[in-house]
């Protein structure tokens, strides 16, 4: 997920961001950041090592979450000295240029008890607008493994029917604290190298890539930013929701077979890719790692009161896109 993610919590947020900027501009004067997103606000350090950069989520962070998700029950969550290394285990688990990027443009990894979803990645501009991050995860992802993780993900775009059950497939080896730091480090790593033409549709347009790394590659897909075009559209893409967010689930139980029919045909690793270029390029960079270099299942099934549907969409066209967007890796790496 970015900040902003979903739908609810996407309008939230640009409406927080909006009041800030009106608040300190009159007509003549130029918009300024508010303070989450300007540097100066942390007390960054790039040459503090990533473990200490691991930690329970500041005041700041914590009360803006809280407001923008109507959620006074989130908290600050200190992970203990097992669940600091294990964080760290998992990111030496991407590829090098990730070390990199982290060592050079994330501000902190910080964890929120209570937060819905898996987690989130939010833009903050540093001198000469560069572009720097913050990841907010959810403890449970320590504690849960990665199957359960994504069961839980998949679970929560449906409405559930009688004797319908949904469960995904991805190993034994995992807590599903792999899949939450691949897939925000993947949106962190975006922020910060300009991958696809701009991760996040609600940051001010001086701050996209100039070009991006990935040319048109997501322009094959997309004719906008969560637009996708004819060919990798599919009924019910546009209802598609996740963890309560977004008025959501809108989609029963009983739907889902068509629903990831649907999907089959695209080149999307999943229905949450589905959901914008930024969402498809975290996707197919944290499956592709982990079907490929991890050697883990994606599988998808599907049971109702009388047949079984199985899923495996990184066999197909998924599974080649996959392999495209992991390349783009290299090119950030040379630069």
């Amino acid at each position: 997920m970015l900040k902003p993610r979903l739908k609810n919590r996407k309008n939230k947020a640009l409406l927080l961001l909006a009041l800030c900027f009106l608040s300190a501009c009159g007509p003549d004067k130029e918009a300024e950041l508010p303070a989450l997103c300007r540097l100066e606000t942390y007390a960054f350090d790039g040459a503090r090592d990533l473990a200490s950069r691991i930690g329970p989520a500041p005041d700041n962070i914590l009360n803006y979450y809280r407001q923008s998700d109507g959620r006074a029950d989130y908290a600050a969550y200190a992970p203990s000295g097992p669940e600091k290394a294990l964080a760290l285990e998992y990111l030496r688990l991407l590829p090098p240029v990730y070390e990199k990027v982290f060592r050079e443009r994330c501000i902190g990894i910080y964890f929120m008890s209570g937060f819905m979803g898996n987690g989130a990645t939010s833009w903050v501009i540093g001198a000469g607008d560069q572009v720097y991050f913050y990841i907010v995860l959810n403890p449970a992802s320590l504690k849960a493994g990665l199957s359960a993780t994504l069961t839980e993900r998949e679970r929560s775009c449906f409405i559930p029917v009688p004797g319908w059950e949904i469960s995904v497939d991805a190993g034994k080896k995992y807590r599903g604290l792999l899949y939450a730091l691949f897939h925000e480090g993947t949106h962190g790593l975006d922020y910060a190298a300009g991958i696809t033409p701009y991760t996040d549709e609600g940051m001010p347009a001086k701050y996209f890539p100039p070009v991006p790394v990935a040319g048109k590659f997501f322009y094959s897909a997309w004719d906008s930013y969560s637009r996708p075009n004819r060919a990798f559209d599919f009924p019910g893409r546009d209802r598609i929701t996740f963890y309560g967010l977004g008025g959501g689930p809108k989609l029963r139980a009983d739907e889902a077979p068509a629903l990831y029919a649907g999907l089959a045909g695209t080149g999307f690793a999943s229905l949450y890719g589905a959901r914008s270029w930024a969402e498809d390029l975290a996707e197919l960079e944290t499956f592709g790692l982990i079907t490929g270099k991890l050697g883990q299942p994606y599988v998808i099934t599907l049971r109702s009161p009388s047949r079984k549907y199985i899923f495996r969409p990184m066999d197909g066209q998924a599974g080649v896109r996959a392999k495209e967007a992991l390349a783009f890796l290299d090119e950030v790496r040379s630069e």
